[in-house]
């Protein structure tokens, strides 16, 4: 048992130790490319999801996979941890604690604010075709709300402004933040704050918006509806207040630049599969010569830890 909460506390000060320097690199890789390109950087809504879940993913595959296991096979029985490491898995700790608590609070405001709106609701799908619900009292115009079973709601307001393909579109681009899983990839964005990634993750969701209008338009006569609904909703943005765990039409500041795109709308090839398999092909390779390479990677690992953890 106590050999088994060495392990723990070793592993947690190495976590401490990964995930700390990845976030700054990745804070200024993002300050880097932000001085480059200026402040709408127009990446993949995926690559910037990537990057900013990048070091907390990495170091807990290394934590989990790699560094407890070579402490249990490698470490000897006797205690050589002094303060130092406590210090590190106490900055774990916090870590993991300030993630959970980010969480919960914005699922708790979250909850509140749609059990309101969803007050009196109604399916909107039996007249324009539309899978989604109506919602009332002060409900943002169309948003996305849920992270295991997301739903779209649409506010009266909206219903009533705009037309039934503008409605349509709008709609569309609700189900395009359902299909790529937004509110769970706010979730885990908000379950591992770093200082610095706030940029990182306001671009991520800009992005996001930029993938969903071209997810919900294939014709010119679509972009033209979406960028209308946007005009006519965003006058109105300013009165609500969303949540962190909703997605929303007229969410983000990025309203103008959207309606530009939209405007001058045109086919163009939007095809992600060669990166996606280039992807999928480089982690399926990693993957194989670390397995292959286990034993060897476990040595390295302990290595580590003995010269990294005090």
């Amino acid at each position: 048992m106590i050999f088994a909460a060495r392990g723990l506390l070793v592993s947690l000060a190495f976590f401490a130790v990964v995930y700390c320097p990845l976030c700054l690199l990745v804070v200024l890789v993002w300050q880097g490319v932000r001085r480059i390109g200026g402040q709408f950087v127009l990446i993949s809504a995926n690559l910037l999801f990537g990057l900013r879940v990048f070091p907390f993913v990495v170091s807990v595959v290394v934590t989990l996979f790699f560094t407890f296991p070579s402490f249990w096979l490698m470490e000897r029985a006797s205690s050589d941890e002094d303060a130092a490491t406590f210090i590190l898995a106490l900055c774990s700790l916090v870590i993991f604690t300030a993630g959970l608590f980010r969480v919960l609070r914005t699922q708790a405001r979250t909850t509140r604010a749609v059990a309101q709106w969803l007050m009196g609701s109604s399916s909107l799908g039996s007249d324009a075709n539309i899978p989604a619900l109506r919602a009332s009292n002060g409900a943002p115009a169309l948003i996305v709300v849920g992270v295991r079973r997301p739903r779209v709601m649409v506010s009266d307001m909206a219903a009533k402004v705009l037309s039934s393909d503008e409605l349509q579109v709008a709609v569309r681009h609700e189900l395009a933040h359902m299909r790529a899983w937004d509110n769970l990839k706010k979730v885990l964005i908000s379950a591992n704050p770093f200082p610095g990634m706030g940029s990182l993750g306001s671009a991520w969701r800009e992005a996001a918006e930029l993938a969903a209008d071209d997810a919900a338009v294939a014709s010119r006569q679509e972009a033209l509806d979406l960028a209308t609904a946007l005009i006519k909703l965003s006058r109105s943005s300013q009165q609500w207040h969303q949540p962190l765990l909703v997605t929303g039409l007229v969410s983000g500041t990025s309203i103008g630049l959207r309606v530009q795109r939209l405007l001058r709308w045109r086919m163009v090839g939007r095809n992600l599969q060669p990166i996606r398999r280039w992807s999928l092909f480089f982690l399926l390779t990693t993957t194989i010569g670390l397995a292959y390479n286990y034993g060897a990677a476990l040595i390295l690992t302990h290595r580590l830890t003995e010269l990294l953890v005090p």
